[in-house]
């Protein structure tokens, strides 16, 4: 069997993750029982869960430099995912992101560092002329985070004119959405997704982001919903896929596990529901062990399904 191709454009980091009892009350001192360093981020945890499945996965994102960059670096080479990165040469350096993790309840709070002001590269139209010959032609799907958009959106316009199939990892609504729409051949959303404007939010509206995306003409749209069942649509026919009951150890990226997977299984057979379905396994099976990648080492791990 072929490894399936799927270019990734978004987000990285690296994520300080403290795993604690119970979430600290304000103005106290608490300690962690553990901490995990580990590169991470929307894009790059989906790229590095399609590799793990066997796939060939390109990562578009900022990387830069700074003291975090080289252990992303290291990460993508073992997993073998090839990088391209709009932050080379400048001085931008990859975001420190600490995480408290719950353990009581598996939830997650995270902190960002402030977004960055340094201008990054704007990627133009042409494959040809932006990626490296060895990686070939524009791949089957693409996946972007909504991270990025303003420097790679010329790209996935050639992409979808290519005929790859664009997929959006909807975790939250970011600016430039609205643009990207139109281009979209799949949206897979959080509850945290929120259109802007009457009846969009702040929590989320499901039958609100159905009714957006398919007045852009989005045919496959899904709404995650943590240990609820996913909603989806498949051009307005509306369905749901049930998640398995589990005693959640760590849901930090399991939404990402999610894309990625999706993207390997809908790179090898365009068929939204069953992509969707095998990647809810892979996800739900991420949420039993430690970190992003804990899954693929698990037994009984969930592979091409």
């Amino acid at each position: 069997m072929h490894k399936p191709r799927v270019l990734f454009l978004g987000r990285t980091t690296l994520d300080i993750l403290y795993r604690l009892d119970r979430m600290p009350e304000e103005d106290t001192k608490v300690y962690a029982h553990d901490l995990q360093a580990a590169p991470g981020g929307p894009a790059l945890n989906a790229a590095v869960t399609h590799a793990l499945l066997g796939g060939k996965a390109m990562l578009v994102s900022a990387v830069g430099n700074g003291p975090w960059a080289a252990p992303v670096r290291r990460q993508l080479r073992r997993h073998g995912v090839r990088l391209l990165d709009l932050a080379a040469g400048t001085a931008y350096e990859t975001p420190l992101c600490t995480v408290l993790a719950n353990a009581a309840n598996a939830a997650r709070t995270i902190v960002n560092p402030p977004i960055s002001q340094v201008p990054l590269r704007h990627l133009s139209a042409s494959w040809a002329a932006e990626m490296p010959s060895s990686w070939g032609r524009i791949p089957p799907v693409v996946l972007t985070d909504g991270f990025f958009l303003e420097e790679t959106s010329a790209l996935l316009s050639a992409c979808k004119s290519a005929g790859a199939a664009i997929c959006l990892d909807g975790g939250s609504w970011k600016p430039g959405t609205e643009e990207l729409a139109p281009l979209l051949t799949a949206a897979i959303c959080s509850e945290r997704f929120a259109i802007p404007g009457p009846g969009g939010g702040p929590n989320g509206n499901p039958d609100a982001v159905f009714a957006w995306f398919a007045a852009r003409g989005v045919p496959y749209v899904a709404v995650t919903r943590g240990p609820k069942p996913i909603l989806a649509s498949v051009r307005g026919h509306r369905f749901e896929i049930e998640v398995a009951g589990i005693a959640a150890a760590d849901t930090l990226g399991a939404g990402d596990v999610l894309h990625g997977a999706f993207c390997y299984h809908f790179a090898l057979n365009p068929d939204f529901e069953p992509a969707l379905r095998k990647a809810s396994a892979i996800a739900t099976l991420s949420c039993q062990g430690p970190g992003a990648q804990a899954w693929a080492t698990q037994p009984g791990k969930a592979t091409t399904g």
